[in-house]
């Protein structure tokens, strides 16, 4: 697969994300081992992350990176390694703010970052999701945004949604309800919070083939990032980091997210020291994430999912293009999930 950097862009945006995190000792384990999967999947050169000597100044990088496209994947790349760097570190965050004014750029991506520095985690949970919810319509599965994402509860969405149960297997519906089974999830209710917006997402789970572990929702963020590089699609790859990895905020039942803390998912159990990209094989998940959605000919985020459930998964794979994981996160996989090689 072709990377969606420029092989000309690539050597400046990489030593552009040297020195972001070239400071105090140096990038923190985490930060070199997921720099190392962005250089070794996506913009595949050879350079490492504690190479100081090699890296470009924010004023030199923007005289490098002339076009809105290769400033804005720097910056996706850039904010995903600040989110990396675990505890908190307020200089790592004035070099990201650095690199971000030579780049010409301020968004609520940069203002989530700030304010994990800054506020408690209510405060900037609360004003994260404030901006979030303006992208939540486009999220949400068609079906159910003429109910405000909530259909009364006698309505035949929920019936359909039952129903994909007995659809035939290998089936994107049936897939979708096994993928419920597998992971001992509860298929989406009146009493869920934006129902559609999950079966939008966990549909694109199931496409893409990542399950719904720290390191696959940050995966799929990135992939659906990369498959179309819109702003709803950045928000969303922010919420998987700032769940997964930084562990400001957690779902709950009766509210779509709720305040947790902040500094690292505690998958460790060590006080966020560290987060989900440290778990066997994540750096490079995540890596991957990047070329996989690049080489999607559309969005199937967009598709009317329910609408397709009766198709075959592998038919709709093949019609948008979603290569294999090169290691599948299901370990029962049916290979003919997938299109067969011509």
């Amino acid at each position: 697969m072709a990377s969606p950097v420029s092989d000309t862009l690539a050597p400046s945006i990489a030593r552009g994300l040297i020195g972001l995190m070239d400071v105090e000792s140096g990038p923190t384990r985490e930060q070199q081992d997921v720099f190392q999967a962005f250089t070794r999947h996506l913009l595949r050169v050879e350079v490492l992350a504690t190479d100081s000597a090699s890296a470009l100044a924010p004023g030199d990088l923007a005289a490098a990176l002339r076009e809105p496209a290769s400033r804005r994947i720097f910056l996706q790349m850039a904010i995903m390694l600040e989110l990396c760097r675990h505890p908190r570190n307020e200089k790592q965050l004035s070099q990201l703010e650095a690199y971000a004014a030579a780049l010409q750029f301020s968004g609520p991506q940069l203002d989530a970052v700030r304010d994990l520095a800054h506020k408690t985690a209510k405060q900037a949970t609360d004003d994260f999701l404030r901006v979030y919810d303006r992208s939540i319509p486009q999220l949400t599965e068609p079906q159910f945004r003429p109910y405000a994402g909530r259909p009364p509860a006698d309505d035949v969405l929920w019936q359909q949604l039952r129903q994909l149960e007995n659809l035939p297997r290998g089936s994107l519906g049936r897939e979708f309800f096994e993928f419920y089974q597998r992971n001992e999830l509860t298929l989406p209710g009146p009493d869920t919070p934006q129902p559609g917006y999950y079966v939008s997402h966990d549909m694109n789970h199931v496409i893409a083939g990542y399950e719904p572990t720290g390191p696959g929702e940050i995966a799929l963020g990135i992939f659906k990032l990369m498959m179309n590089n819109n702003e709803a699609n950045w928000m969303g790859s922010m919420v998987n980091f700032l769940i997964h990895e930084v562990g400001l905020f957690k779902h709950a039942k009766k509210l779509q997210f709720v305040p947790y803390g902040r500094d690292g998912e505690p998958y460790h159990g060590l006080q966020g020291r560290r987060g989900a990209l440290t778990m066997d094989g994540a750096p490079d998940l995540v890596g991957e994430a990047f070329v996989r959605g690049d080489a999607c000919t559309a969005d199937f985020a967009e598709m009317n999912h329910l609408a397709n459930a009766h198709r075959p998964l592998a038919e709709i794979r093949r019609q948008y293009h979603v290569v294999p994981l090169r290691r599948s996160m299901n370990p029962n996989e049916d290979p003919a999930l997938w299109p067969q090689s011509e």
